[in-house]
C-alpha cells in the first residue's frame, strides 16, 4: 500500500516509525532540518494534523507523536524503496548519537535509542559485526527482561518482506526469536510460522533455527515435521526434543532415558552442573518425571525443579511453578486448595498445564472456567497450535461436550500424539494423601547401584552422652555422590556382616559388639549394641555423622583421665577429667567441639582415684608437699597436670617436648588441621599450646616423669606457625582448628609445612594421607625450543616429570593459566609441585604471550621472560633470529649515545639521562614514553635525540596547537641546525612530501587528523607525540590518525600518562610499541579488569607487578621533587567558599530538580551517565556564579567575591597570578569584574588565534598584565608563564592531571620563587566530592608508574550518589 503523502509527510511518518516512541513537534522538525527539507510556513504542524486526521499517527497526551501500528509497515517499505529511510538513519544518529566507551562498547541512552538503532541497522541489511553489538547492548537493558528486542523490532509489526531486508547471517537468529515468542502472542504465530518455513525451505537452516521451529512443531502437533528437522542436530537439544516426541508417542522408556542422556550431555557441551533445558519440551519432560514412580525419577524431578524455580524467572517460568506445586501437592506436603486459590495464567501453554493440572487433582473449579476454555481454545485453533488444541477441546469434552472430545481425538489420531489428560490418575483428597504416606518408605525393590558404603549416625546428649548409635546403608546417585541413606537392620548387620562387600574393617568390628537379647514378656530376640564397645570400636572412623544433622561429619578421637592440680585462693584443688560422676562406664564420651567426641577409658584405678577425690579434693596450701607425694605415687596410673612445686625426688624432671604436633584430616573437599603439643616425650596426652598446667606428670615406659611446660614459648611457637604458613590466610579457624575447604589450598599448606623444621614441627595423618606430591619440578627440568615466527617468537618445549613422563609446555601453561597454582594434578591423588620460581616464571610466559597449538607466541619486546627461563632451563634449542635478538639488546644496554656537538645548551644531569636512554632505545629499534614531570624539559631531550637522528631523514613532530610554536622556538634557541617546518601556512602537500634530514615537520593534532592520508603516505625517520595524552582514546579519528603514521622511531611525551584508566596506557603504548599489550580485550582481561575492578586483591596485585614490568622499559618519569632540588617549593591550598542563602537555596532546587529528573528516566542507573554528568555540569556552573544558569537573577557570586579578595592581596603585594576555569562565560563574568576595576590582565581560551597566543604569552612574560585568564583545557599544556607566582582555579576539574597540567605553566624550570596555587571549593556542594575524587584519580597512574595502590573509574552509581548529597552533608 502507497500513501498519497508528500516528501515530508513521508518523512515525518517514516521517522516516528524508526523512533518508536513519541517525539515532540520540535524534535520533528529538528530531524527534517537535518535531512535538508525546506521547513513549511507551519512549521509542520498541518503536515501532523493532516496525518493525525487520517489516522495515520497518534497523538500521545503530553509525549507527542507517534505512527500508528497499522502504518508502520508501508511507511518502512516506501521509504525503503526510495532511499528515505537511509537518509532518516542518518540524520537520527546525527542528532541521537551512539556513544562508546574505550573498547568500543555501545552505550545507549536509551532502551528506545537502543531499539531505534537495532531498527535501522537491521533494515539497512547492516552485517552482524555492526548489528551483534547493539542487540548486546539493548539486552543489557531491564526492559529487555520483559520483550526481547527483537520481537520489539521485527514483530511490531512483523513483515516477511521486511525480513528480506535484513541481512542474510542474521535472519535464522531473528525467527529463532520470534518462534519462541509466537506462543506468548498466539496471533502472530500463523504469519511468523509461514515466512520461518519458506525462509527455511530456501537454504539449509542453521541449528539454532531447526531447534527453535521444531519445539514449535511440537506445540503445533506436526511431529513428524519436528523429527525431521531434528534428524541431522546433533547436539544435546536434538536428542532432548526427540526424547520428548517419544514420550509424546506413548513411549516413556525411549524417552525418559533418552532425555535423562541429553542432560549429562548438555552439561559436558556447556560446562555447567546445573544446565536445564527450558521452553515446552522440558515441561513436558518434567511432567514425565513427576508422572513416573520410579525414586530415580522423582529425585530427578526435584533436582530440576530446585534449579529451574532458583533461576532468573523467564516468561515461561509460570509453568515451572505450577509442576512444583503439582509435585508438593501429590507429595501432601501442599494443600490442593492452594492451587485453586490463585490466579490462573493467561498465556496460553501455561493456561493449559493449569487446566491439566486441575484435571489431574480432581478439582471442582475447573467446571467454573469452562469458558476462558473455549476462549483459550479458540485462540489456539487460531494460531495453529493443534497439540495445545487436542489437551483443552480434551477437557471440554470431559466437562460434557462430546462434540470437543471427537475434535480432539481427530488431532490425536491426525498427529499420532498422546492425552496428556491421562498421564496422571485422578485421586481424591484422601486418595492423594494415604498414597503420600505410602510413599515416604524408601522402595524395597530398588535398583542395586554399583557402589554402597556404611555411616554411622550419633545422637549426643550434653548431660546424657551418647545416645543412640544408627548404621545405615548409603548408595552412589546418578551424579556420583551418595543418598541419604537408610537405616541396617541390625539382625541383619549380626548375622550377614561377613556377606556385606561395602563394610570395611572398622565397621566389622563395630558391628561384632551387636548382641542378640530375650526380653521379659516377649518371645523374640531383640538385637542390640554394647554401645560402650562399639564407640570404642568406631575411634578414629572417618564416617560419624550427627543424626540430626546427617551432613555433618564427627570426629571420635581417643584420650584418657587426667588428674588436674590446681592452686586457688589459699587452697590445692584435686579433680579428675573427665568427672566420672558415680558411672560404672568403661568409656566416657565427652564432646570438646561441635564435631569432636572425645572417648576415654576408664579404668578400676581411675574408679577408685575418682571416689577419693569426688566434685574436688580441696586441700590446704600448706599441705601441698603431701599433695605432691600423693601425685608421685599416682602418676604411673594417671596423667597429671600440676601447676604447684617441684615433684619428689623419685620423678624423674625434664623440659616438656617443644615440638608442635600438627594433625590432618579431611575436610569436605580439603582438609583439618589441628595444632597440639605433647609435653611427655612421644607418650601422653596432647594439649592446645599454651592451655593446661604447666606441669604435666605420667608414666613413660614404666618411669615416672614430670615435664615442665614454657606456655608462653608454645604460643609464641603457634604463631610463628601460622606467620610461616601463608595458606592460612585463606583458612578459617574454628574451635582451635584450622579448616581448608580448597585442595590446591591443602597442597600448598602440605609444601609449606614440608619446608618447616623437622625439630619443631611433627606432622602427622591420623586418617592417612590425602594429598601427596609426589613430583617436584624447577626451571632444570624445562626443555624448551625458540624460533622467529614472523613478527613473533615462537616457543615449545617439555617439563621432564621423571624418567617415564615428560609434559609439553604448552598444556603446562594452560593448566597453570587455569588453575592458577603451582601444583599440577597428574591423576590419582598425585601432584607435580612446580617450584616457585619456576611457577613465576611460567605465569609472565603465560601473561605476556598467547597460546597457538602448542607454541606459545611471544612479542619481542615481552621476551625477558622467556629469556630468563631459556638462561636458567635444563637445555635451549634457539634459532639465529634468536641468539640475534639476544646480542641486540645486550648491545642497546651497554650502548651509549654523543651528545650533539650542535646543541646549544647545557642539560642538567637528568635531562642528559633522559637523552642517553632515548638514545638507547632508539639504537635498538623500539619506542619510549618519556612520561617526566611538567616543566622538566621533555622538549629539550627530545630535541638533543632529534639532532642525533637528523643527518639521517625527516623526523614529525605532533602537538597541541598552543605548544607548535613553542617547538619552533625552541628548536631555534637550542637547536639552529634542525629544520623545523611549521605544517599549515604555505605548500602544505610539499611540506610533507619533500622533508628530508635535518626536516623537523610540526603539526597540531587537528590538522594531522584532517590530513592524514599524506601523513601516513610519508616514512619518518623519527616521530615524536608532544603532550601525547590527546590520543587516550582509541577510538577517535585523532587516535587512528596518529596510529597509521610510519617511523623508524616513535618517542610520546606527556606528563601524564594515565588520567581516568588504563585504557590510555594501552592506547599509548598501541603507538610506540605496537602489539607488546596485546589486543584492547587481551589487556583488559589481563591488567586492566583484575587492577580497576580490584575484587581480588592477590590478583590485583599480581597484576599489576605484570604490567609494571611490561612497561618500565619503556617509560622514563622523574619527579620535580626528585630531580629540582633547587626548584621553590609548591603550596597547594584549598580555599573553602561558603555559598550565601540565596546560592544555597538555588544550588538546593536545582539538585533536587536534577534527582527527579533523573529518577523519571527511562533507562538503568549504568545507563544514565550522560543525564547525571549533564545535571552535574549544571549544578557546577550554578556554584561558579548564579548568573551562568540562572541570568538576571541577581544573586551575588561568593565565589567571585573570594576572587575578589585573593586578587586584591595579590596585587597589593606585587604578585601577579594565572586564574584558569573550565567555563569560557565563567572567565567572562571575571573579565567583565575586572574591567570595572581597571586590572590589567590578559586572556586566551580555545578560540585565541595561534599566533595571538603566542603574543599573549610573551605580553605577560615581559610585565604585560597583573593576571592571565585562562580557559583550562585551552591553555593547560605546553606554554611557559613563569612570571607569575600564583595560581587561581576557579572551578575544580574532574581530573586533576589536567589541574596539575595548568599549574604547572608556572611552577617549572625558570621559576625562581616559591610558587602558590589556591583552589576555590564551594563548601557542602558537589565541588568537595571532585575534590575527593582527585586523590583516587591520581592513584591511578601512581600505582604503575611508583607502584602505590589503585582506585577505579567512578561509576554511576557513586556519581548519583554525589548528586544526592545535600548541602552540609
Amino acid at each position: 500500500m502507497r500513501f498519497e503523502l508528500d516528501e515530508g509527510e513521508q518523512a515525518i511518518l517514516t521517522l516516528l516509525a524508526i523512533a518508536g516512541e513519541p517525539m515532540g513537534r520540535q524534535r520533528i522538525l529538528e530531524h527534517l532540518m537535518v535531512l535538508g527539507l525546506p521547513l513549511p510556513a507551519g512549521q509542520w504542524q498541518h503536515e501532523l494534523e493532516r496525518l493525525r486526521s487520517e489516522g495515520l499517527v497518534i497523538d500521545v497526551a503530553g509525549r507527542g507523536y507517534t505512527t500508528a501500528p497499522s502504518a508502520v509497515e508501508a511507511a518502512f517499505e516506501y521509504a525503503l524503496d526510495t532511499g528515505l529511510f537511509f537518509a532518516l538513519r542518518l540524520a537520527y544518529e546525527r542528532l541521537t548519537p551512539l556513544r562508546r566507551d574505550w573498547q568500543g562498547t555501545p552505550i545507549l541512552r536509551s532502551y528506545r535509542q537502543g531499539l531505534a538503532l537495532l531498527r535501522v541497522t537491521l533494515f539497512c541489511g547492516d552485517d552482524p559485526s555492526v548489528v551483534t553489538p547493539l542487540l548486546d547492548a539493548c539486552l543489557r537493558c531491564h526492559e529487555a527482561s520483559y520483550l526481547h528486542p527483537l520481537v520489539d523490532v521485527c514483530a511490531r509489526p512483523f513483515s516477511p518482506l521486511l525480513m528480506e531486508r535484513v541481512h542474510p547471517h542474521l535472519r535464522d537468529a531473528i525467527y529463532a526469536e520470534l518462534l519462541k515468542h509466537a506462543q506468548r502472542e498466539p496471533a502472530l504465530a500463523p504469519a511468523i510460522r509461514a515466512a520461518a518455513e519458506a525462509h527455511a525451505a530456501t537454504l539449509p537452516p542453521s541449528i539454532y533455527l531447526r531447534v527453535a521451529l521444531a519445539e514449535h512443531f511440537i506445540a503445533c502437533g506436526r511431529l513428524d515435521d519436528a523429527l525431521a528437522l531434528l534428524d541431522s542436530v546433533p547436539d544435546a537439544t536434538g536428542l532432548f526434543l526427540r526424547s520428548v516426541i517419544a514420550l509424546l508417542r506413548d513411549d516413556p522408556d525411549t524417552g525418559l532415558a533418552g532425555a535423562e542422556q541429553a542432560l549429562k550431555q548438555l552439561r559436558r557441551e556447556t560446562g555447567k552442573r546445573k544446565a536445564i533445558f527450558d521452553g515446552i519440551g522440558a515441561h513436558l519432560y518434567l511432567t514425565a518425571l513427576l508422572r513416573s514412580k520410579q525414586p530415580a525419577h522423582i529425585k530427578l524431578a526435584d533436582a530440576w525443579l530446585e534449579i529451574a524455580t532458583r533461576a532468573v524467572q523467564r516468561p515461561d517460568t509460570a509453568v515451572v511453578f505450577q509442576l512444583s506445586m503439582l509435585h508438593e501437592i501429590r507429595r501432601g506436603t501442599v494443600d490442593a486448595d492452594v492451587l485453586a486459590s490463585r490466579s490462573w495464567e493467561m498465556a496460553l501453554e501455561a493456561f493449559t498445564f493449569r487446566a491439566l493440572m486441575h484435571h489431574w487433582l480432581g478439582l471442582p473449579q475447573l467446571a467454573a472456567k469452562r469458558k476462558d476454555i473455549e476462549d483459550m481454545l479458540e485462540q489456539s485453533e487460531q494460531a495453529g497450535f493443534d497439540f495445545l488444541s487436542a489437551q483443552l477441546a480434551g477437557l471440554l469434552g470431559q466437562l460434557g461436550y462430546v462434540g470437543q472430545e471427537q475434535y480432539a481425538g481427530e488431532l490425536r489420531r491426525r498427529h499420532r500424539f498422546t492425552d496428556l489428560a491421562h498421564w496422571f490418575e485422578r485421586e481424591e483428597t484422601w486418595e492423594r494423601q494415604l498414597n503420600a504416606l505410602i510413599n515416604l518408605q524408601p522402595a524395597l525393590n530398588a535398583e542395586v547401584v554399583r557402589e554402597s558404603r556404611l555411616v554411622w549416625m550419633i545422637r549426643y546428649d550434653e548431660q546424657m552422652g551418647v545416645q543412640e548409635l544408627e548404621p545405615r546403608e548409603q548408595k552412589r546417585d546418578a551424579q556420583g555422590g551418595w543418598s541419604r541413606g537408610r537405616a541396617v537392620g541390625l539382625k541383619r548387620l549380626a548375622e550377614d556382616a561377613q556377606q556385606l562387600d561395602f563394610l570395611t574393617a572398622q565397621d566389622v568390628q563395630a558391628v561384632s559388639t551387636i548382641a542378640g537379647r530375650r526380653y521379659y514378656g516377649s518371645s523374640g530376640i531383640r538385637f542390640e549394641f554394647e554401645r560402650e564397645k562399639a564407640m570404642a570400636a568406631l575411634v578414629g572412623h572417618p564416617l560419624l555423622f550427627w543424626m540430626d544433622s546427617p551432613g555433618t561429619r564427627v570426629e571420635l578421637l581417643p584420650g584418657e583421665p587426667e588428674l588436674l592440680v590446681k592452686a586457688r585462693g589459699g587452697k590445692v584443688i584435686i579433680s579428675l577429667q573427665p568427672a566420672l560422676d558415680g558411672q560404672d562406664a568403661a568409656v566416657i564420651v565427652s564432646r570438646e567441639t561441635p564435631t569432636r567426641l572425645r572417648l576415654v577409658r576408664v579404668s578400676e584405678e581411675h574408679r577408685r582415684i575418682a571416689a577419693i577425690v569426688g566434685d574436688g579434693l580441696e586441700v590446704p596450701a600448706e599441705a601441698e608437699r603431701r599433695v605432691l607425694r600423693a601425685i608421685g605415687a599416682i602418676s604411673s596410673i594417671v596423667t597429671v597436670q600440676s601447676d604447684i612445686g617441684a615433684s619428689p625426688g623419685d620423678i624423674e624432671q625434664v623440659a616438656a617436648d617443644p615440638r608442635l604436633h600438627l594433625h590432618l584430616r579431611p575436610y569436605q573437599q580439603g582438609m583439618r588441621m589441628q595444632v597440639l603439643v605433647r609435653p611427655l616425650p612421644d607418650s601422653g596426652a596432647y594439649y592446645s599450646p599454651g592451655t593446661g598446667a604447666e606441669n604435666v606428670i605420667g608414666d613413660v615406659d614404666g618411669v615416672r616423669i614430670e615435664a615442665r611446660r614454657n606456655l608462653n614459648a608454645e604460643r609464641d611457637a603457634e604463631r610463628q606457625l601460622v606467620a610461616a604458613c601463608r595458606t592460612l590466610e585463606n583458612g578459617e579457624l574454628d574451635h582451635g582448628e584450622w579448616l581448608l575447604a580448597q585442595p590446591i589450598a591443602c597442597l600448598e599448606l602440605v609444601e609449606e609445612l614440608r619446608g618447616l623444621d623437622p625439630s619443631k614441627v611433627v606432622v602427622a595423618w591420623p586418617e592417612g594421607e590425602t594429598f601427596r606430591v609426589s613430583k617436584r619440578a624447577s626451571a632444570k627440568s624445562v626443555r624448551v625450543q625458540i624460533r622467529r615466527d614472523k613478527d613473533w617468537f615462537a616457543a615449545s618445549g617439555e617439563v621432564v616429570i621423571d624418567e617415564q613422563r615428560i609434559m609439553d609446555l604448552g598444556s603446562l601453561l594452560a593448566r597453570v593459566r587455569e588453575e592458577k597454582s603451582r601444583f599440577v594434578a597428574l591423576g590419582d591423588n598425585e601432584y607435580l609441585a612446580l617450584s616457585d620460581e619456576l611457577h613465576r616464571r611460567l605465569m609472565e610466559l603465560a601473561d605476556y604471550g598467547s597460546l597457538h597449538g602448542d607454541e606459545l607466541r611471544m612479542h619481542p619486546l615481552a621476551s625477558f621472560s622467556l629469556a630468563e627461563l631459556a638462561r636458567d632451563a635444563g637445555g635451549v634449542e634457539a634459532d639465529a633470529a634468536w641468539r640475534s635478538h639476544l646480542k641486540r639488546m645486550a648491545d642497546s644496554e651497554a650502548f651509549t649515545p654523543e651528545l650533539p656537538s650542535t646543541l646549544q645548551a647545557e642539560l642538567r644531569d637528568y635531562q642528559r639521562e633522559g637523552f642517553e636512554w632515548l638514545g638507547r632505545l632508539a639504537h635498538w629499534g623500539v619506542g619510549a614514553c618519556l612520561a617526566d614531570d611538567m616543566g622538566l624539559g621533555k622538549t629539550l631531550q627530545a630535541l638533543a635525540l632529534l639532532l642525533t637522528r637528523a643527518p639521517t631523514g625527516p623526523a614529525l613532530v605532533v602537538a597541541p596547537t598552543s605548544v607548535c610554536l613553542n617547538w619552533i622556538d625552541e628548536a631555534r634557541r637550542f637547536a639552529p641546525t634542525l629544520n623545523l617546518k611549521l605544517f599549515g601556512p604555505g605548500d602544505r602537500a610539499a611540506t610533507v612530501t619533500e622533508a628530508g634530514p635535518f626536516d623537523v615537520v610540526v603539526v597540531s593534532y587537528g590538522l594531522l587528523q584532517l590530513e592524514a592520508a599524506a601523513f601516513a603516505k610519508k616514512s619518518w625517520h623519527s616521530i615524536v607525540l608532544d603532550e601525547a595524552q590527546a590520543i587516550k582514546n582509541m577510538h577517535t579519528k585523532r587516535s587512528q590518525a596518529v596510529m597509521a603514521l610510519k617511523g623508524d622511531f616513535r618517542m610520546a611525551a606527556t606528563g601524564t600518562p594515565l588520567e581516568n584508566h588504563l585504557g590510555e596506557l594501552w592506547n599509548l603504548f598501541r603507538f610506540i610499541n605496537p602489539g607488546l599489550l596485546g589486543s584492547a580485550d587481551q589487556f583488559q582481561l589481563r591488567f586492566a579488569g583484575p587492577i580497576e575492578k580490584a575484587q581480588d586483591k592477590r590478583a590485583e596485585a599480581g597484576a599489576r607487578t605484570r604490567l609494571r614490568r611490561l612497561t618500565q622499559p619503556f617509560i622514563l618519569r622523574r619527579t620535580k621533587a626528585q630531580v629540582l632540588t633547587e626548584l621553590p617549593p609548591r603550596t597547594e591550598i584549598v580555599v573553602p567558599v561558603e555559598l550565601t542563602a540565596d546560592e544555597s537555596a538555588l544550588y538546593e532546587s536545582l539538585r533536587r530538580q536534577a534527582l527527579d529528573k533523573l529518577a523519571a528516566l527511562e533507562a538503568p542507573e549504568n545507563q544514565k551517565s550522560i543525564g547525571i554528568l549533564a545535571e552535574m555540569m549544571r549544578l557546577r556552573r550554578a556554584v561558579c556564579n548564579p548568573e551562568l544558569v540562572a541570568p538576571g537573577a541577581g544573586i551575588v557570586s561568593s565565589k567571585l567575591v573570594a576572587f575578589a579578595r585573593l586578587v586584591d592581596g595579590l596585587l597589593e603585594n606585587k604578585h601577579k597570578a594565572l586564574v584558569f576555569s573550565q567555563f569560557v562565560d565563567h572567565l567572562s563574568l571575571i573579565r567583565k569584574y575586572l574591567d570595572g576595576k581597571n586590572i590589567p590582565y590578559q586572556y586566551l581560551d580555545g578560540a585565541t588565534p595561534i599566533q595571538e597566543r603566542k603574543r599573549r604569552v610573551d605580553a605577560f612574560q615581559a610585565g604585560e598584565g597583573e593576571l592571565f585568564l585562562i580557559s583550562l583545557k585551552a591553555g593547560g599544556v605546553g606554554i611557559n608563564l613563569t612570571a607569575a607566582d600564583y595560581v587561581i582555579h576557579m572551578d575544580p576539574w574532574w581530573n586533576p592531571a589536567v589541574e596539575d597540567q595548568a599549574s604547572d605553566r608556572a611552577h617549572r624550570m625558570g621559576q625562581l620563587r616559591p610558587v602558590t596555587i589556591y583552589r576555590l571549593v564551594a563548601r557542602g556542594t558537589i565541588e568537595e566530592g571532585i575534590v575527593d575524587l582527585h586523590h583516587r584519580k591520581r592513584d591511578l597512574a601512581d600505582s604503575l608508574l611508583e607502584g602505590t595502590e589503585v582506585a577505579a573509574r567512578m561509576s554511576p552509581g557513586e556519581m548519583l550518589a554525589m548528586l544526592k548529597q545535600g548541602l552540609g552533608s
